[in-house]
């Protein structure tokens, strides 16, 4: 197998700094949507991807029915638009039941979702008639309009059309829709597995002592808890021996089983690390440096054919980076069609009076008070303060070579968009 790094003067891998722009397209381009497909019950669906087009075998409502509870009138043409007319009530009709056909000029009491019976060409809220001592007559005051208060056979959904769209991810408005043309299961593509583990002689795992230059290993449950909410099967070996031959058996054991590899540090360039000369020997690693910040070290590869993606250490970078950059890419491989982030247009409430060479994603609260939002700094931006991604609603974009005065409208990635 040929594990050469791409050649040095790519673009994307060569020594100099690429953007976060070239580095997220190259990342898109080279993920395969999913193709494995599953059927699962309506109970079972939500937040799964689906994997094909549904379309409605009914029309939805199948039958011309009452928008309301009033009375439904068999109207002549010559009392449209009369005032002060009235009617024999001669039927009652509850949802759930048909009505007989009414004869012109007499009417029939209509629950919300009835049928309107054969005759019948408008309904009359209750509010609006006036019923008769002994009940069987009603006087409407107001002009009247054929086809009120009717909700026409079709009128929400229509035989053959399409309700869902292929690479939607389920949410219960859709199950709900789903329901109502009689579908009680649904395709979706198949969970990708993602296989993880970490490697550091001076991590500790939490619940126990720190010992002098040791640290907790929060990466491992900030990643594991990040994919398990984007609907990832996780795979998660754990902390494995800092050696070349364990870090090799786990990159080989996690390709035999799954869609993507995922690690925290350890791969930039020039680290004393095993997971790097480890990818390498298994597959490719192309490594990035990418002109942002937090987290410019990347790493991106194949180990055996199997996607294999490097965070950085620092677990705000870590945090950043997966949000920016893998989970698109994961979104993508789910086969769900809107895998790009959302981003909403924000103003600062700070001012950048020098102008810095990397992108920024800056953790900011909004503020909602005024009429445009307002994003406010956290005070402290360091790689390791993970306590600001805690305080934070968001992320902004700060671009790189720019100056500007407060006020000035930023990109906005909301964090339960970039997390979800």
């Amino acid at each position: 197998m040929n594990n050469e790094v791409a050649k040095s003067d790519s673009v994307m891998f060569n020594n100099s700094l690429i953007s976060a722009d070239d580095a997220l397209a190259f990342l898109l381009d080279s993920s395969i949507a999913a193709s494995r497909i599953e059927v699962v019950s309506l109970d079972d669906s939500l937040d799964r991807v689906l994997a094909g087009n549904i379309q409605s075998t009914i029309n939805v409502p199948g039958f011309d029915n009452s928008a309301m509870d009033g009375y439904t009138i068999a109207l002549d043409d010559h009392q449209v638009s009369q005032k002060n007319l009235v009617f024999n009530v001669v039927d009652r009709i509850p949802a759930g039941s048909t009505g007989n056909e009414l004869k012109m000029g007499c009417a029939a009491r209509i629950f919300t979702g009835a049928p309107i019976p054969k005759g019948a060409n408008t309904v009359v809220m209750q509010e609006e008639c006036q019923l008769s001592k002994d009940g069987t007559q009603i006087l409407i005051e107001r002009p009247i309009k054929l086809n009120e208060n009717i909700r026409p056979i079709g009128n929400d959904i229509t035989k053959d059309g399409i309700i869902l769209s292929k690479g939607r991810k389920i949410q219960p408005q859709d199950i709900s829709l789903a329901a109502s043309v009689g579908i009680g299961n649904l395709e979706v593509f198949k969970k990708i597995k993602v296989g993880v583990f970490f490697t550091g002689d001076e991590l500790v795992e939490p619940g126990n002592s720190l010992t002098p230059g040791k640290i907790y290993n929060s990466n491992r449950y900030a990643l594991v808890a990040l994919l398990k909410q984007v609907g990832c099967d996780v795979i998660n070996l754990g902390n494995i021996e800092d050696k070349l031959k364990a870090t090799c058996d786990a990159l080989e054991s996690l390709s035999n089983q799954c869609d993507l590899i995922m690690t925290t540090g350890g791969v930039s360039v020039g680290e004393e690390d095993h997971v790097k000369p480890a990818v390498e020997k298994l597959g490719e690693l192309n490594l990035w440096k990418i002109r942002m910040k937090p987290g410019k070290p990347l790493a991106f590869g194949k180990v055996k054919q199997v996607p294999f993606i490097g965070l950085p250490g620092n677990p705000v970078s870590s945090f950043v980076t997966f949000c920016i950059f893998s989970l698109p890419f994961i979104k993508k491989m789910q086969g769900n069609s809107h895998y790009e982030s959302k981003i909403v247009k924000v103003k600062a409430n700070f001012e950048c009076k020098r102008a810095k060479p990397r992108r920024e994603y800056a953790r900011v609260q909004i503020d909602n008070s005024s009429e445009t939002l307002l994003a406010n700094l956290y005070p402290k931006q360091g790689s390791d303060v993970m306590s600001s991604v805690v305080w934070a609603d968001g992320i902004i974009e700060i671009p790189e070579d720019t100056v500007f005065e407060k006020g000035t409208i930023l990109n906005y990635y909301p964090m339960n968009e970039l997390t979800r």
